[in-house]
């Protein structure tokens, strides 16, 4: 990669996007009996809510509605490793996901969370309408202009505030942010690993701008 270079992107209207809000991360130390080859990344503590022991955590990307019949978690240590602890309640409320773990009874061990990452195993994650999918899918799939020209390659999703995005490794080695929006991702297929886009000049060709 050359630096920090990455393509920008010029504003446009954002309609909602339409995949599932969960992201694969490479694999990393476990605890101890904690059989995880493949952690999903579905949230991240971002604050402590009321005053005894519940958590905010903001899912990586989608509503947290469709999390809401888990009943236990994969909960990143502070330290690294993966500790899976049962959930006492879990509730949406504006678009956060609020849950409560046992022994975690105020404000000052709920605030000691915040930044701690929530992991699911694969297998353990809801099942989605046919025609949805979970981003991670899409790694490692082909970005295809709409008039057929290869513009990259899948390797990440990173979520954002109206929307998610995919991370693409560009022909020419950049990387760049494409919105998870249908004005610029117009097809995904997730068997033939290719996703076709519109994307606006300077995203995925030509020379980006520098982002400061």
């Amino acid at each position: 990669m050359n630096g920090s270079r990455r393509a920008r992107i010029p504003p446009r209207p954002l309609p909602t996007s339409w995949h599932g809000c969960a992201r694969k991360v490479p694999p990393q130390s476990e605890s101890p009996g904690i059989p995880m080859n493949s952690p999903i990344l579905v949230a991240t503590i971002v604050a402590s809510r009321g005053n005894r022991g519940e958590v905010s955590a903001r899912c990586a990307g989608g509503p947290p509605e469709r999390l809401l019949k888990v009943e236990e978690v994969f909960l990143g240590g502070a330290q690294g490793g993966l500790e899976r602890v049962p959930l006492l309640r879990n509730w949406a409320h504006k678009g956060r996901w609020i849950l409560q773990f046992p022994e975690v009874e105020s404000i000052s061990q709920a605030r000691a969370l915040v930044g701690r990452r929530i992991f699911l195993a694969e297998e353990e994650l809801p099942v989605l309408q046919e025609d949805r999918f979970y981003t991670f899918h899409l790694v490692g799939s082909t970005v295809l202009h709409k008039d057929g020209r290869e513009l990259g390659k899948v390797k990440d999703s990173q979520a954002g505030q109206a929307h998610d995005f995919l991370v693409v490794e560009r022909c020419d080695g950049l990387e760049a942010l494409v919105p998870m929006v249908r004005a610029i991702v117009l097809e995904i297929d997730t068997r033939a690993g290719k996703v076709i886009v519109d994307p606006p000049a300077g995203l995925l060709e030509g020379e980006p701008e520098e982002v400061r």
